[in-house]
């Protein structure tokens, strides 16, 4: 199969490029052509196009000759909210580009797009288990843009298979301090799913034509539904950091949630890692490092703690009130 993978060296893109090879497909990979990309292209050997996504030619360049696209290239939180309207170019925009450029071709190549979980909107007071048939209730304008997506894609004749994630958080987390992490309430219930997982995914969503035409709930399953304290704490634990202080975080519900993920694994059958391989897979990727974490300790903590608006908020509230 001709397969295309926008948004091909992020995270979930990354893993894909592992996840693929000796498959048997003829895989081209599409991103920005930043140092970085180009760099991520070369070491792992793939036949990389670069373009923008915003770029009606350039997603036509990419998209040309191909039986299916795995539509991942998106800006997610934080960066939709400090430019809602780069991101609404990008995921939108982008989304619509993809959509056109299949249309135009002969045979329409079928597409498996990359929604969240972020549509159901915040959900920790209701009963665990988010499923398909929940109200939506898009709540920022990066879940928007994925129900907008979504509604495009429905309409478009197109063959589609739309998977909704939940957290897909990186294993390569070294020198990557992501503010919104402070967002997430401890106390909140959040389903983690390994990205080599989600990659098999969409993997498996254009290799069957089971798929097309569903939406699939993608989490780790009931071995990675945990509380956000233990995602965000075990990692910073096994590196040599040490938890973080409850008042680094917030305390408004998030919109990540568990879900039933039971017909999904059925079909896509992707569920094999929990969350202490992704703990494991941290630590092997820092490697050699990792000593060298523990004796700068302090400073770890300082900058992790420093991206947090609540640590700062907390700690001038209780100078002021000395």
């Amino acid at each position: 199969m001709k397969l295309l993978v926008t948004g091909a060296f992020g995270n979930v893109g990354s893993s894909v490029i592992a996840e693929i090879a000796g498959r048997g497909h003829d895989v081209v990979y599409f991103d920005q052509p930043s140092r970085a990309n180009r760099a991520k292209a070369k070491k792992a050997g793939v036949k990389a196009i670069f373009g923008d996504i915003r770029d009606p030619d350039d997603v036509q360049r990419a998209v040309a000759g191909r039986d299916a696209v795995i539509h991942l290239a998106a800006i997610i939180p934080p960066g939709s909210v400090h430019d809602p309207a780069l991101a609404e170019a990008v995921n939108v925009g982008g989304t619509r580009n993809v959509i056109d450029a299949c249309k135009a071709m002969v045979k329409p190549p079928r597409i498996a797009f990359a929604s969240s979980v972020a549509l159901y909107g915040p959900t920790q007071h209701l009963a665990t288990l988010r499923t398909l048939g929940d109200p939506l209730n898009p709540c920022d304008d990066y879940a928007r843009h994925k129900l907008a997506c979504e509604a495009m894609l429905h309409e478009s004749g197109l063959d589609v298979t739309i998977l909704r994630l939940t957290a897909v958080i990186p294993i390569e987390v070294l020198g990557v301090i992501d503010p919104y992490m402070f967002d997430v309430p401890l106390t909140d219930r959040m389903e983690f799913v390994h990205p080599f997982d989600v990659a098999l995914a969409f993997i498996h969503a254009v290799e069957t034509e089971e798929t097309i035409g569903r939406t699939f709930l993608i989490g780790g399953g009931p071995r990675c539904q945990l509380m956000q304290r233990e995602i965000v704490q075990k990692p910073l634990v096994a590196l040599g950091i040490g938890e973080l202080p409850d008042e680094a975080f917030g305390t408004t519900p998030f919109y990540i949630d568990w879900v039933d993920s039971t017909e999904s694994e059925q079909v896509l059958k992707f569920q094999r890692y929990d969350f202490d391989d992704c703990v494991r897979d941290m630590v092997r990727l820092v490697g050699w490092r990792k000593p060298f974490i523990r004796m700068a300790r302090p400073i770890a903590r300082r900058k992790l703690l420093s991206a947090s608006g609540y640590y700062k908020a907390a700690r001038a509230t209780s100078s002021s009130s000395r």
